[in-house]
C-alpha cells in the first residue's frame, strides 16, 4: 500500500497519514492521525461515503488512532476538521479533505489448458495490471513441496506464465497469488490431482441402459480400486467420481449421446448405492472422443466404453458437454 503524509500541524504536532486505495474483500482505504507531542485536546471530526470518523479529548505523544473507512465499490470523497491544542499551549486547526478508492475484487483466471504438469508450467491472467504472481504447491499431508515467485509488469488480461521447481511428490493442491501495481492480489487455487479407474467395460444390451447382473462383478472389481485409491488420498483431496459414456460410430449421434448419456448414469447410480462418499458426477459424450478412431457406422467394441475418473476438479469433457450431478 502507498501512504500519505500531510504537513505537521502545530509545529509538528500532528502527522496524518492516509491509504487512498482498498480492495473490496481484501483491505480498506484508512485515515491515521499521530500525535508528536502531548496534547491537552485532539478534536477529529469528518465522513467520508456516509461513514464517519470522529474522536476528542487528551492524546499522549506517539498515540496513533486509525479509522478503516468500511466503504463500498467507488471513488469517495472525505471531508472534515481537526484541531490540536498542546499541553505547552500551542493550537492549530485545519480542514481535512481527501479522497479514497475502493476497488472492485480483482479476479486471477487460469489460462484453458495451459496447466502442464509434468513440465511444471501454467499461465494466469489478472484483471489489472501485474507485478507479481506467487504459487505453492503441496503433495500429501498438506506439505509443501514446490513453488515459485513470478516477477512481472503482463498487463490487465495478458498471459502470465509461471513455471515452478517442485520435490518429489505428486502435486494435489496448488495455491496462486497474483498481485496488482499497488499490492493488491487476487487468489486462486487449483485442485490438479486426478486418477483414471482400471477397469473392464460394463457391455449393455443393443439401445439399452440397464446394467445386467451378469455385468456387476466389473463394477464391483472397479469400487475396490476407488476404496484403495479413496484411503490413500482421501485425507488431502476432496475426490469426486466422474463416469463419461462413449459409444461406437453405429447409428445417429443424437441417439448415441442420449444412450451414452443413460449408461453413465447407470454406472454412476450403481457407484452410489455401492456407497461411493463423495459427489457424484456423469455424461455422455457419445461418439466424440473415440478410443480407437473409425468411420461413421463402424461397430468397434473398443468405443462402447465409460471412463472412471477420480478427481478434485472436472474432467473437461469433448463437445459442448457439460457434467450432471448424481
Amino acid at each position: 500500500m502507498i501512504w500519505f503524509v500531510a504537513a505537521a500541524l502545530a509545529q509538528d504536532a500532528v502527522t496524518l497519514e492516509y491509504v487512498k486505495k482498498g480492495q473490496v474483500g481484501t483491505s480498506k482505504p484508512a485515515f491515521t492521525v499521530i500525535t508528536n507531542a502531548d496534547a491537552s485536546d485532539l478534536t477529529v471530526k469528518g465522513s467520508c461515503g456516509g461513514v464517519r470518523f470522529d474522536r476528542t479529548g487528551p492524546s499522549s505523544r506517539k498515540d496513533r488512532k486509525t479509522w478503516e473507512l468500511d466503504l463500498p465499490q467507488g471513488t469517495h470523497t472525505c471531508t472534515g476538521s481537526l484541531s490540536v491544542e498542546t499541553t505547552d499551549g500551542e493550537t492549530g486547526e485545519m480542514p481535512l479533505k481527501f479522497t479514497v478508492q475502493v476497488l472492485p475484487p480483482m479476479k486471477m483466471r487460469l489460462v484453458p489448458d495451459s496447466l502442464d504438469l509434468p513440465s511444471r508450467t501454467l499461465s494466469v491472467t489478472l484483471e489489472r495490471d501485474a507485478s507479481r504472481v506467487d504459487v505453492a504447491i503441496f503433495g500429501p499431508g498438506g506439505t509443501e513441496i514446490g513453488g515459485a515467485m513470478v516477477t512481472t509488469s503482463a498487463r490487465s488480461g495478458e498471459p502470465i506464465q509461471v513455471a515452478w521447481a517442485q520435490a518429489d511428490g505428486e502435486a494435489l493442491k496448488m495455491k496462486l497469488k497474483g498481485y496488482d501495481a499497488d499490492g493488491f492480489y487476487a487468489e486462486l487455487e487449483l485442485n490438479p490431482w486426478k486418477y483414471s479407474i482400471p477397469h473392464e467395460d460394463v457391455v449393455f444390451a443393443t439401445g439399452s441402459a440397464d446394467i445386467d447382473v451378469a455385468e456387476v462383478p466389473k463394477l464391483q472389481a472397479a469400487m475396490v480400486e476407488v476404496q484403495n485409491t479413496l484411503a490413500k488420498y482421501g485425507k488431502d483431496v476432496v475426490i469426486k467420481l466422474f463416469v463419461d459414456g462413449h459409444t461406437d460410430t453405429v447409428g445417429d449421434a443424437g441417439s448415441n449421446q442420449t444412450l451414452s448419456l443413460g449408461r453413465a448414469k447407470s454406472i454412476a447410480a450403481w457407484f452410489k448405492r455401492a456407497g461411493f462418499p463423495g459427489d457424484i458426477y456423469y455424461a455422455g459424450t457419445g461418439e466424440r472422443g473415440l478410443a480407437v478412431p473409425t468411420a461413421d457406422s463402424v461397430d468397434e467394441p473398443r468405443n462402447r466404453r465409460a471412463v472412471y475418473t477420480l478427481a478434485a476438479s472436472s474432467p473437461t469433457l469433448e463437445g459442448n458437454v457439460s457434467w450432471e450431478r448424481l
